[in-house]
């Protein structure tokens, strides 16, 4: 895991090297084990590696290296293969010795122990096509001097984030958004449809940034871009999760290829020359992945390291769970508490951290979470997020599927659900749910205020839903991977566990295993009020009674409601009566509205919270990267 810089620019533009210097440290905190970066130029005799005094180099590469496969030099990046590829990488490829094994047979020779070297043999063998061949997550840029190109590529969920910015003459590439105001021309500017969308809904558009005109590498997609002319020469996605074929209609069968395929995951997952532990938060998905990463290990000897945010006394805390899990394995457990006091003492660099405005309190539940587990000196981390997205175990999620059968006249089946939720074995908890989606609903078509941006094109929370209930049940499960939540989680993860110098791994985000999720009819994820049940049923003999069985369903939840109307009450009630560039934006007496409405029910409406918090981020991050509309 680490952190990438490249700049491509035409010879005539004057640039200090400098500048690629200036993007890897920016984001130092991603590679604090080591350091490089490397100019060329192309002449008569091809392209050359130049010292960085010059002005005439025409492509720089920055890297900044967190070790974790073959600690020693010889993983050293920007790193050269057989004289003419050149790559800076960032990620983890899980099935880089099964690669290399199946390379050295075509007659590849490697001096190191790492993935980044398999990584170059694979496109000298296969070219862009190699990207199909991998499982892990990356954003690397390869500087192919044969053919006069960089490729530009992101893994096929966007785990490992990759932006990239078109000036006058140049093209940059980063890790983070943050990298790019370092190059020459660049201005922050704000993009006005992003801000509105994430002011009124929440939702964050993954085809686009807060920043104008900086893109987003897709996730799945690789670029071609000529380093004659900087011109994009081509653009291929290399992962078609729509056409997977639904086969598997058994629950119990596909609880077995469940279990059996997310073990081999949990395995590859934990390939590392450095110690791996867990974030455990007690939930279903997180406790599966602790369970089998100490069922895998046992030979080891040493324990688990988990790492797990409590809220003692709030309802969102899942110590009971934690334990439940903890009492089943050999572990050395790691807890922490946030507060609203540490969360506004960190809150300006964890801001700065995120590169765009944070989506509510749980993110810096996360943040605290990845600080505790580099302070036991754990660089990498096993995490749950991605099985509510893969087995389709959100609430609404299960509230679609039966608005389905209603269509489809299948009624019998439909109140079988409920029935049986009823019923002794079922979980209840579906009905409850009935008047809690409604409100959901509701919020989410109607924005909490207006906003006022120039140049904006906003899709309102009514349209985003009317667009995600007329898809097909198949292409709603590649959408609900692809482009809602997920994305989001996955760009707060990265920032969070990044900023402490932590690599985080999502074994339930293997494309084989979401490939094999999709094969499911949607039929076998829901029980009698149960979702991820191929999950429950394929590991029932490995997880604690306590957590199979479990009815309630939190996300990675905080006591936002009495943070908001306690501690920091006063902090923003004097914030509301400040000058703030975010009142530019919107009207100060509809936050008012907002707030009022959010101390009268004392922080136990929700979706109050997140829209009054998501005011405040924004505020404060126009701040802090001084934007401007």
């Amino acid at each position: 895991m680490c952190g990438i810089a490249a700049l491509l620019k035409s010879k005539a533009l004057a640039c200090p090297a400098s500048v690629v210097d200036r993007m890897r440290d920016e984001v130092a905190y991603r590679g604090p084990d080591d350091k490089g970066s490397v100019f060329l130029t192309s002449g008569g005799s091809g392209w050359a590696e130049v010292p960085p005094s010059g002005s005439g180099w025409q492509v720089g590469l920055g890297h900044r290296r967190l070790s974790i496969l073959d600690l020693s030099s010889a993983g050293h990046q920007p790193m050269l293969y057989e004289g003419k590829f050149w790559i800076v990488y960032n990620g983890e490829i899980y099935n880089y010795l099964e690669l290399r094994n199946e390379l050295e047979r075509l007659g590849h020779h490697f001096r190191s122990s790492s993935d980044t070297e398999v990584i170059l043999a694979a496109y000298a063998e296969w070219g862009p096509a190699c990207f199909s061949r991998f499982r892990g997550m990356w954003g690397l840029v390869i500087v192919d001097c044969y053919r006069n190109e960089a490729i530009i590529c992101r893994d096929r969920l966007g785990i490992k984030p990759l932006y990239f910015w078109e000036g006058s003459g140049v093209v940059a590439i980063g890790s983070e958004l943050k990298q790019f105001i370092a190059v020459p021309g660049f201005k922050a500017r704000l993009d006005c449809t992003a801000a509105a969308e994430y002011i009124q809904t929440g939702y964050e558009d993954p085809k686009r940034t807060f920043f104008k005109d900086v893109q987003p590498v897709q996730a799945g997609c690789w670029l071609r871009i000529s380093l004659k002319t900087l011109k994009l020469l081509e653009a291929e996605s290399y992962w078609h999760p729509e056409q997977v074929q639904v086969s598997v209609t058994d629950g119990e069968e596909a609880g077995r290829l469940f279990a059996r395929k997310l073990q081999e995951c949990v395995k590859i997952h934990l390939r590392s020359d450095v110690p791996v532990g867990c974030a455990l938060s007690g939930g279903l998905d997180s406790s599966s992945i602790t369970l089998l990463a100490d069922a895998q290990r046992n030979n080891e000897g040493n324990a688990l390291h988990t790492f797990t945010a409590t809220f003692p006394g709030h309802r969102s805390d899942e110590r009971e769970y934690v334990d439940a899990v903890l009492r089943n394995i050999h572990a050395s457990p790691h807890f922490v508490t946030p507060t609203p006091e540490g969360f506004l003492e960190d809150f300006d660099r964890f801001q700065w951290i995120q590169d765009e405005p944070v989506g509510g309190f749980s993110q810096y539940a996360g943040y605290s979470v990845a600080r505790l587990t580099r302070q036991a000196g754990v660089p990498v981390s096993l995490n749950g997020q991605g099985c509510d997205e893969i087995l389709s175990g959100y609430w609404q999620t299960y509230f679609l599927h039966l608005r389905d059968l209603w269509r489809e006249g299948r009624v019998l089946e439909l109140t079988s659900h409920f029935v049986g939720a009823l019923l002794g074995g079922g979980n209840p908890i579906l009905v409850t749910q009935i008047p809690v989606m409604a409100r959901r609903y509701r919020a989410r078509t109607k924005p909490p205020l207006q906003v006022r941006f120039p140049h904006m094109a906003v899709k309102k929370g009514g349209e985003v839903l009317k667009n995600v209930l007329a898809l097909s049940p198949l292409s709603r499960r590649v959408h609900e991977i692809r482009r809602m939540f997920l994305p989001q989680l996955l760009k707060w993860d990265d920032r969070n566990f990044m900023a402490f110098s932590v690599e985080s791994r999502y074994p339930f985000l293997d494309h084989e295993l979401i490939e094999l999720c999709l094969s499911f009819d949607p039929r076998v994820l829901y029980h009698r009020g149960w979702v991820k049940y191929p999950l429950r049923t394929g590991l029932r003999d490995t997880l604690p009674p306590a957590i199979v069985n479990r009815r309630s369903k939190f996300g990675f939840e905080t006591p936002e409601g009495q943070w908001l109307t306690g501690f920091l009450r006063p902090k923003l009630e004097e914030w509301l009566k400040s000058t703030r560039p975010v009142w530019e934006y919107v009207e100060r007496r509809d936050v008012q509205r907002l707030m009022d409405e959010t101390w009268r029910l004392q922080g136990r409406r929700e979706e109050h919270c997140k829209d009054l918090f998501r005011i405040f981020a924004f505020d404060r991050w126009l701040d802090i990267f001084s934007v401007q509309a």
